[in-house]
């Protein structure tokens, strides 16, 4: 006997049902990672958007000496506030795992890193002080602006660590809403207040940086008010989170002291052996890595989660993809800045012309730096941090800017984009070698078997 299926069936409702109860997971899936890019890229956008709109009209308004003066005084914060994070509030989200439903547990972690994060403040902060005096002194500014701008570099060290310990639970419950809109807002106010000191004629290097550091320290307290409800702020430190965090650390620490130069030496090494409009040129320059701020923290955001759970057989093809990808779209990028230089001219203003035949060679060196940054991130992701990565890194940038610098040297604004791209290979072949190291080596634990993110709460 034959049986015949009728095709009736396909409107049982029934198997309907059973179809979407096996769909229904993944579907969820879905939803919750596009709305989580959307949120991102709506979020980031909004964000990094209002950050190049101020800082175009900073070059455009402020004179080349006081862009200079505000320039090195940015440059050196940010250098300064990697030295003493040294990664530590990176280390919440992986070190805190599937526990991010545990307020108790997030709240050690939180304060952990904050304490170390203080403890490294009031240690450094004396020696930051007296070699950033030493620097602005080297060109012969004012007393009065030297230490108005030390001051305001001081507050913004400080302020950076609420920034970054209270955005982790934020991140680990996808609350993006509640980290970018803050930050967003704040911001616009920030160029108001720009605008408004511009037309009052008040605005120049210690204001902007002043109003700088103030927009960092409101925007840690902005960001602990919405993060508090996601953890129970321990009694009293635990000694062991600490030791914990340290642990963790410990073998990428040379290379995060190292990296934190990384942009800002030839800056350094300008504002010692170069004149006040070469530090302006150089600081004006830095500011069109901006665009590659947004793909940056795409790759946190997004890519790093994705890659840390993916299981081992698909991570080879994923990791060549993305890097291939990411090349690609560069290269482009690339061609096109060597092309037409004159539309990165306009976001630099007329002041910064005669830089035309130097745009090429900033984009392809932010460029490097961006897969650079993606092999680091995703070797991150897997936990692939090894010393011999790190003593690698550091030799090659050893060798090549000490070597650039004897034959070369850094007297000029080309001296300084020549230096930054010869040091940018430096960092893919190190992450590279990681890399290789990372798929040759058996994973013990492999991340893939983390437990999958908590549920969307935004």
């Amino acid at each position: 006997m034959t049986t015949v299926r009728s095709d009736d069936s396909r409107g049982d409702p029934s198997l309907e049902t059973v179809d979407e109860a096996t769909r229904s997971p993944l579907n969820a899936k879905v939803r919750r990672m596009l709305r989580i890019v959307f949120h991102f890229f709506l979020g980031q956008g909004a964000l990094q958007g209002i950050n190049v709109i101020i800082g175009i009209f900073l070059i455009r308004v402020l004179s080349v000496s006081d862009y200079a003066k505000f320039g090195l005084a940015s440059g050196f914060q940010a250098t300064t506030s990697i030295l003493m994070d040294l990664g530590c509030a990176s280390t919440i989200i992986p070190l805190i795992g599937d526990r991010a439903l545990d307020p108790l547990v997030v709240g050690r972690y939180v304060r952990g890193a904050k304490s170390l994060r203080d403890t490294a403040f009031w240690m450094l902060s004396p020696f930051a002080a007296v070699v950033f005096l030493i620097i602005t002194h080297k060109q012969k500014w004012p007393w009065p602006i030297q230490i108005t701008l030390l001051m305001t570099v001081l507050l913004a060290l400080y302020s950076s660590g609420p920034v970054s310990y209270y955005s982790a639970p934020l991140f680990l419950h996808r609350r993006l809403r509640d980290y970018y809109v803050p930050q967003t807002i704040s911001n616009i106010y920030r160029l108001g207040a720009y605008v408004v000191l511009s037309v009052l004629g008040a605005l120049n290097s210690w204001t902007a940086a002043g109003l700088s550091a103030l927009n960092i320290t409101f925007n840690g307290q902005l960001l602990g008010r919405k993060s508090r409800q996601f953890f129970t702020w321990p009694q009293t430190n635990d000694l062991s989170i600490r030791k914990e965090i340290g642990r963790y650390i410990l073998p990428a620490s040379p290379a995060i002291i190292l990296g934190a130069f990384h942009g800002q030496v030839a800056l350094f090494l300008i504002s010692i052996f170069g004149n006040t409009v070469s530090i302006a040129e150089v600081a004006a320059l830095g500011r069109l890595g901006l665009i590659f701020n947004f793909l940056m923290t795409f790759n946190i955001v997004i890519v790093e989660p994705y890659i840390a759970r993916l299981q081992r057989g698909r991570l080879l093809l994923t990791y060549f993809r993305l890097i291939f990808f990411a090349a690609l779209c560069c290269a482009g990028l690339v061609l096109f800045s060597f092309a037409v230089p004159t539309v990165f001219l306009w976001l630099l203003g007329p002041k910064y012309g005669d830089l035309r035949g130097l745009i090429g060679w900033v984009v392809l060196t932010a460029c490097i730096n961006y897969v650079a940054g993606l092999i680091w991130i995703m070797n991150r992701s897997r936990k692939w941090v090894f010393w011999r990565g790190t003593i690698a890194e550091i030799g090659l940038l050893l060798l090549v800017q000490v070597g650039y610098v004897i034959v070369f040297g850094v007297r000029s604004t080309r001296d300084a984009v020549m230096f930054n791209l010869a040091s940018s290979f430096c960092y893919v072949f190190a992450h590279s070698y990681v890399a290789v190291y990372g798929f040759l080596k058996k994973e013990e634990n492999p991340v893939a078997e983390l437990a999958p993110d908590p549920p969307m709460m935004d």
